[in-house]
């Protein structure tokens, strides 16, 4: 039993796996953040919006051309460490001249 518990404490529990992600906006600024692979887009995009004072409606995540939709996890799109995520404001609408 000793021995048992010798073995026990000597193991440290596995650090939990985090990634880092890079939020970029169109000016080329960078916000990181290290986050868990489970861990959904909603509180990265929630803490990119409050950090940067902008309407979270105001604008869109991409991941290689794609739209992070904000229930979807790093997991889910097969992200790595380092990988880089745009940042840019949504557009809607445009100019359409009348004829």
């Amino acid at each position: 039993m000793a021995d048992q518990m010798k073995q026990e404490e000597g193991t440290a529990p596995a650090p939990a796996e985090t990634i880092n992600i890079i939020v970029r906006d169109q000016s080329g600024g960078e916000v990181h953040f290290k986050v868990k692979p489970h861990t959904k887009f909603t509180k990265v995009f929630d803490a990119y919006c409050s950090k940067k004072a902008i309407v979270k409606d105001s604008i869109k995540f991409l991941f290689d051309g794609q739209r992070i939709g904000s229930d979807q996890s790093p997991r889910e799109l097969d992200m790595s460490d380092g990988d880089m995520v745009d940042a840019v404001i949504e557009q809607l609408g445009g100019y359409h001249p009348s004829n």
